[in-house]
Order: structure tokens, then C-alpha cells, then sequence
């Protein structure tokens, strides 16, 4: 402390006064007597000192630095994101910068219902079912042909399976798709849909009471499983499209579209940090409007500066045809009069002109090529798009353009939450898991010193050991087995965990890991990121990196674990 008046603190003399000093307090009063802790904490306080910071203050400084407690509206990264270089930033806008009530499902249900009884003949017995949402959740695939939902892990290897409404045994379920999908592309079979969306879950649940009934009553609906399903998503699109769901939203948007008051703070931001924004929409004008001025009059309104949500995007597209604006690019663009709601054709030549936006910033349709030149964007790279729908927003736009992406999930609130409330039970599913696997490696030693020792009295006491050991191998498995399946029903009473598929990454796990540069729970969640911000994954860790490390843990409690074993033995 004396020395920091004499000495600058930043001085090579200031710093090997600390450390001599430092090296006679531990002699005398430590019992720490390594050259290398000596070393190191004098390298430590050279390199604060160069840094500015006195000796006297480092660690208080240190400690001032909180240490980050994962929640529901952290932002997640994949892949490295360095914010600086991102030019744009654009986002959908149904389930992104609009997330929904039930009750905007249920229209596109009843909807549905209707029209497959009134328009394509059904039988007015599907109008009395329910919408039981909680069946069912995104990241699932439909098995058209046959009728059936499954869950993958990401070998594509089905966990779960239902029939319509009824799972299926692990008997059933291994005879019908038991290592069937490993050289099988789903994004390409016709027979595979994946529920890449929230939108799906009103195709799951209408499609499973469609696959009950028909088993129940195949004289009334002679079609197979394939073309029911392709009538029914038929009546769903038509909902979306003839106004059943978009002229009620218009009329009561507050009963169908949630609230978000830190959208509008979140799009002024990124603005006022100098990053271009845009809207990309398959809606068209008349439902973005509505839409959009909802969140804007219930985010606040404007301020001064604004004259209307508008002002929040420096383009807007809309009825934009996703993935097609992505994957082809001859789609004509049209600029969008908001007034009279009418379209004018855009030559392409007028496209790259300065004084392109002046008219109207508002277009329908055109293609990808239309939105990087209307940017200015120097490389597809340089752009960060945020949407929900696995395929059209998130992987189309990762392959075929090289833009970065972030995936929203509202689930994750739910899993994260679920992860806190059950720590101790997710801690002790692990621990069964580490434990197993070293009893399975320890009983393989015990077979292979048997085999050396053909008798005598250690053989005798070698296959003991291994009798008992197997007892208790078989019995951790059983617990295994039945602690894992109570601990995936605190997510999802029939899928469990969103991310996982038994033990192994989910298929849409892998999904999410090879084509969401970035993902969170609520675009909204982007208000506290900084334009200059550098995002970085957590380290990639291979099985061999997790053995490795599961090698030097050291288990908390051993003895609370070993007695909780013992007290279900004894149940």
C-alpha cells in the first residue's frame, strides 16, 4: 500500500515490490511454497498493474465482474458471432416479433374442421373434436403413410411413437422403424413432414383425431393416411388464406397476439447503434398492418422521431413466398401503395438507384437478390435474420445464402424453467448415468482377470465380486430406466425434453446446432444486446472430451446418492 505512493503502479519496479513483498507474507504465514505460485501470482499482478489496476484494488475490481446465472431470456450461440460486421438485421414477423394465444390456433382448428366437412364431404362427427394443443409439440415428424408421429433422436433413430392418439409399445414401434431412416433425407421424402413450426401443432392434433377415427370408422373415411393428410393440410392453408383466422385477428387482435413491451425498444436499439432493419413476411399487407400496429400501440406508441411503426424498418417485404424468396431469383417484386392497398410492378433496374426508398419502402414478393441490393449488403454474410420456422427461415437461408440466423423458440422458457424446478432430480439421473458406466467398465475388468485366473480361491473371488456387482449394475439400470422417463415428463408428458431424445440430442437439437447460428425464447430477448457484441459457443465437446472429464470429477455426495439407492432397494 505504501509503495503506490511512490511508485507508479503500472512500473516494472512497482511490480517486483509487490511480489517480493508478497513472497515474505506467504513465507512467513503460508504454507504454500511452489516456485510457480510464486510465479504466477507475480505474472497476475504485472499484468494488472500494466492494466491500471493497483494491486491494492484488483481483487475487489475482479469481484465486481457478476457471474452470469442462465435464464429464460439469455440469447444461446452456435456458431461465433461477431455483431460489428453484421450489416443488416431482419425479421419475420408470425411467431417472431408476434407470438400467439391458443386461441389463434384454435381458429386455424375450427376452421379446418369446417371445411373438410362442408367442402370436401367429411363426416360431421370430426366437428366435435377437441383441440388438445398439449398432445403435441414442434420438432416432431408426421409419418403420412402410415399414420403416425415419432420423435427422432439425431441418428435419426425413433424414441417415441404414436398411432394417432395411442403411443405405440417400443415392440411396435422397433418393427416398423428400426434403423429405417439412416440413409433417409427428410427434408426430401414426401412421406416425412417435419412440424418445424408452432403452426404444426394444429396439423398434429387435427391429423391424430383424423388417424382415430378412421381407424374406428374406415367406412366413413375410405382415404388412406397419406391423402387424409394432404386434404386436411389443404382446409388449414385455405383458413390461413381466405380470411377465417386473419378477419378475426383484425377484429380482436388483443384476444389472439400477445404483448410485447421490449420489441419496440429492442428494434430503436438496433437502429440508433447504426444497424439497417427489415420486416420479411409471408403475410401480406392488410394482416402485417394489423399486426404491427398492435405491438406498436401496445409497446408504447411512438416517440419522438416516429410517425408510425414503419419507422422501426428501413424495408419492409411482405407476401414474400418463403423458402422461394430464398431459393429462386426471378420472382418480380411489387412495390406496395399502404393507402389503397394495390400493387405497382418494380423494374429491377430501379432496384440498386439511391433514391429507390423515397416513394415507399414497402414491397410484396421479388427474391432475395431484390433485398441484398435494396440493402446494400456486401455479402449474405454480413446479414442476421431472426425467425421461428426451422426450414423457410433458418436452414434455407443457412445453405443456400450464407446469412447468419437466429432461431427463436418460445419452448425454451418452459425447458429452462423445468431444468431449475427439477435440478436435484436431473443431478441425480447423472449420476446414476456415471455410475453405470463405471460399473459397466469395472465388470468388464473383473471378466477379463477371470479369464486369466482359470480357479482357484481368487477365481472364486473374482466371479463374486462380479456376481454382485452385476446385481447392482442391473438394478441402476432399472432405476435408470424409470427415474429418466419421470424426469423427460417434467418437460412433455408423452415427448419430454424439446432437446433431447432419451439420452442423445434430439433431432431438432441437431437440427438447431447446425443452422441457427443463435436462438432464444423471444425476439424481444435481442434488447440487451449490444451491436458490438461477439457472441461465442461454448466449447464443442466430443464423447472422448466428456469421458475425459467425467474421469477427474469428484462426486458431491456419494453417500446421499448410494442411500437413496439403498431406500429404493428396499421399497
Amino acid at each position: 500500500h505504501i509503495s503506490s505512493y511512490f511508485l507508479p503502479p503500472d512500473s516494472i519496479l512497482a511490480s517486483f515490490l509487490y511480489f517480493f513483498i508478497e513472497l515474505k507474507l506467504l513465507q512467513k504465514n503460508s504454507p504454500l511454497k511452489s516456485k510457480n505460485y510464486f510465479w504466477n501470482g507475480f505474472r497476475r499482478n504485472y499484468l494488472l498493474t500494466s492494466m491500471g489496476v493497483e494491486k491494492s484494488r484488483s481483487d475487489q475490481t475482479l469481484r465486481l465482474v457478476p457471474k452470469h446465472l442462465t435464464s429464460e431470456k439469455d440469447v444461446f450461440c452456435n456458431r461465433e458471432l461477431n455483431m460489428k460486421q453484421i450489416e443488416a438485421i431482419g425479421f419475420d414477423m408470425d411467431y417472431t416479433l408476434a407470438q400467439y394465444y391458443s386461441s389463434f390456433d384454435l381458429l386455424a382448428f375450427e376452421g379446418a374442421k369446417n371445411k373438410l366437412v362442408n367442402m370436401l364431404g367429411y363426416p360431421k362427427e370430426i366437428l366435435t373434436f377437441p383441440y388438445n394443443s398439449c398432445n403435441f409439440t414442434r420438432g416432431l415428424v408426421i409419418d403420412i403413410k402410415r399414420g403416425n408421429i415419432i420423435k427422432m433422436d439425431r441418428h435419426k433413430y425413433v424414441r417415441v411413437a404414436f398411432h394417432g392418439n395411442k403411443e405405440l409399445s417400443s415392440k411396435e414401434r422397433k418393427k416398423i422403424y428400426h434403423a429405417s431412416f439412416m440413409h433417409t433425407s427428410l427434408n426430401n421424402d414426401k412421406n416425412f413432414v417435419n412440424m418445424d413450426t408452432l403452426f404444426s401443432v394444429v396439423d398434429s392434433v387435427l391429423f391424430a383425431h383424423l388417424i382415430d377415427f378412421k381407424d374406428s370408422n374406415p367406412e366413413k373415411i375410405p382415404q388412406p393416411y397419406d391423402l387424409l393428410f394432404n386434404e386436411m393440410r389443404y382446409c388449414v392453408n385455405m383458413c390461413h388464406n381466405d380470411g377465417v383466422i386473419k378477419d378475426r385477428v383484425a377484429e380482436e387482435p388483443e384476444k389472439f397476439i400477445m404483448p410485447d413491451h421490449e420489441i419496440l425498444p429492442m428494434l430503436r436499439r438496433l437502429k440508433s447503434e447504426g444497424k439497417k432493419t427489415f420486416l420479411l413476411t409471408n403475410s401480406l399487407w392488410d394482416y402485417t398492418s394489423v399486426v404491427m400496429n398492435f405491438l406498436y400501440k401496445e409497446g408504447g406508441g411512438r416517440i419522438k422521431g416516429e410517425s408510425s411503426w414503419l419507422d422501426l424498418f428501413d424495408v419492409i417485404i411482405v407476401g414474400s413466398c418463403k423458402p422461394n424468396f430464398i431459393l429462386q431469383s426471378n420472382s418480380a417484386l411489387f412495390r406496395v401503395n399502404t393507402a389503397t392497398n394495390t400493387l405497382t410492378n418494380v423494374i429491377d433496374e430501379e432496384v440498386s438507384m439511391d433514391h429507390f426508398l423515397n416513394e415507399s419502402k414497402v414491397f410484396q414478393g421479388g427474391n432475395w437478390t431484390h433485398l441484398h441490393k435494396i440493402m446494400k449488403l456486401s455479402s449474405g454474410d454480413r446479414l442476421l435474420y431472426v425467425g421461428d420456422h426451422m426450414y423457410s427461415d433458418i436452414l434455407r437461408s443457412k445453405r443456400s445464402l450464407g446469412w447468419r440466423t437466429c432461431l427463436i423458440v418460445p419452448e425454451l422458457e418452459n425447458e429452462i424453467k423445468t431444468h431449475k424446478d427439477h435440478k436435484g432430480m436431473r443431478k441425480y439421473v447423472n449420476e446414476l448415468r456415471a455410475r453405470q458406466y463405471d460399473l459397466d467398465e469395472y465388470t468388464d475388468q473383473l471378466r477379463l482377470q477371470i479369464l486369466r485366473e482359470e480357479n482357484g480361491a481368487k477365481a472364486e473371488h473374482l466371479n463374486k465380486e462380479l456376481d454382485t456387482r452385476m446385481v447392482e449394475l442391473n438394478f441402476i439400470k432399472r432405476t435408470l430406466s424409470e427415474e429418466g422417463k419421470k424426469f423427460h415428463k417434467m418437460f412433455h408428458t408423452y415427448w419430454g425434453q424439446l432437446f433431447k431424445s432419451g439420452y442423445q440430442d434430439s433431432l431438432f437439437s441437431q437440427q438447431v446446432s447446425s443452422y441457427a447460428c443463435l436462438y432464444t425464447s423471444k425476439a424481444s430477448n435481442l434488447v440487451s444486446m449490444s451491436c458490438s457484441r461477439s457472441f461465442r459457443p461454448a466449447p464443442d465437446l466430443s464423447v472422448f472430451d466428456q469421458l475425459l472429464d467425467n474421469s477427474e470429477r469428484v462426486v458431491e455426495d456419494l453417500r446421499l446418492l448410494r442411500d437413496r439407492i439403498e431406500q429404493q432397494k428396499t421399497v
